[in-house]
């Protein structure tokens, strides 16, 4: 018996002689492969104990003690977000009705339930019934070798009380027509074409022309000259007719608000509104009762209801803030309802681009 475990003694270390030889001749292993295989078991092992982590957390919060009164409020709070959250996004009650003449408080501007999409979504329901009576206008913008201009001296200087009177000889010169101006070429040869639903952004540093290309499209082209090989439609009609006679198709909101600083934001808006009336209204109400609805609703799209009697001001007369006066630049555009619409740099403060992209 002591024989045999000998004998299984020395077969023991054989083979373990022969394990330390068989690794003494194994090629060594490289270290980028060591180090990754240690990464992802240092990954399975965050894994772990973050699960481990959470798996305590859940039990913690088991672990609170909740009285049965607390939970039934709770489930009463989430009950009544539920119910708040199903009458927002349902519309059936106000399918059909005419938003001008309805008394639902949601298409009431006046009201605290009132809410912009059922607006719209009513509105449009009205016009979808009969489309011959009610089109939509729809128009896009063709452009092609745009080319644009201006003139001007080759030296100019900001004028101040100082140095006024060096404009004498120039004032001189353009009495005898003398004053040589040179050619300032603005845009040229720009192609496009923007369809209709479409939004063209324009992009550019100071000077480059962002400007002058949105003027062109809204036929703003005073102070410049467009070549003679520019070409410019409106989904099929010719610039100039676009701009002689449907100009109002065609709408350009400068960075700089200009308004009638006297009139009240109310009565600002109310004149918007009359000057775009359509000839056929829904509901068949009167001019008045349509233009008096619509400025009700852009003022409580664009939270201007409680300024409504507030003059609209400019630098010399106190009126409304300064981002006030420019929502009420942006819901002029919007009351006039043009299919194209330039919008130069509307929306330069955060608070404003926010509200603007919201509506």
């Amino acid at each position: 018996m002591r024989d045999v475990l000998n004998d299984d003694k020395h077969h023991d270390e054989w083979d373990s002689a022969e394990t330390e030889t068989a690794h003494s001749h194994t090629p060594p292993q490289k270290p980028h492969a060591t180090s990754q295989i240690d990464h992802q078991q240092q990954q399975h092992n965050n894994s772990i104990t973050a699960s481990s982590s959470l798996t305590k957390e859940r039990q913690d919060d088991s672990d609170l003690d909740i009285s049965p009164e607390d939970e039934k409020r709770l489930t009463q709070l989430a009950r009544s977000f539920s119910a708040l959250s199903r009458k927002e996004t349902n519309y059936d009650d106000i399918e059909g009705q005419n938003p001008f003449t309805s008394n639902n408080p949601r298409l009431q501007p006046g009201s605290d339930s009132f809410s912009s999409k059922a607006w719209v979504r009513a509105l449009l329901s009205v016009t979808a019934r009969d489309p011959e009576k009610f089109k939509p206008e729809t128009a896009g913008v063709m452009f092609r070798n745009l080319s644009a201009h201006g003139y001007g001296t080759a030296t100019d200087h900001q004028k101040d009380f100082a140095n006024i009177w060096l404009e004498g000889p120039s004032y001189v010169k353009k009495i005898f027509g003398l004053e040589k101006k040179r050619k300032i070429q603005i845009l040229k040869d720009f192609d496009g074409v923007v369809k209709s639903g479409e939004m063209l952004v324009v992009l550019g540093k100071p000077g480059s022309g962002c400007s002058t290309f949105l003027k062109t499209v809204a036929g703003e082209t005073h102070g410049f000259f467009l070549s003679d090989e520019s070409s410019l439609h409106y989904q099929g009609v010719p610039r100039k007719m676009m701009h002689g006679q449907f100009r109002g198709e065609v709408s350009y909101q400068a960075e700089v608000d200009v308004h009638f600083p006297q009139l009240t934001v109310s009565e600002t808006l109310k004149f918007a509104a009359l000057a775009r009336a359509p000839e056929i209204r829904p509901g068949n109400v009167t001019r008045d009762e349509y233009a008096e609805h619509m400025k009700d609703v852009v003022m409580a799209i664009y939270g201007l209801t409680h300024a409504k009697d507030t003059k609209v001001g400019n630098d010399f007369i106190r009126g409304v803030s300064g981002g006030e006066r420019k929502r009420v630049s942006i819901a002029e555009v919007a009351l006039s309802q043009a299919p194209i619409n330039c919008w130069d740099n509307s929306t330069r403060s955060v608070v404003e681009a926010i509200l603007f992209t919201r509506r």
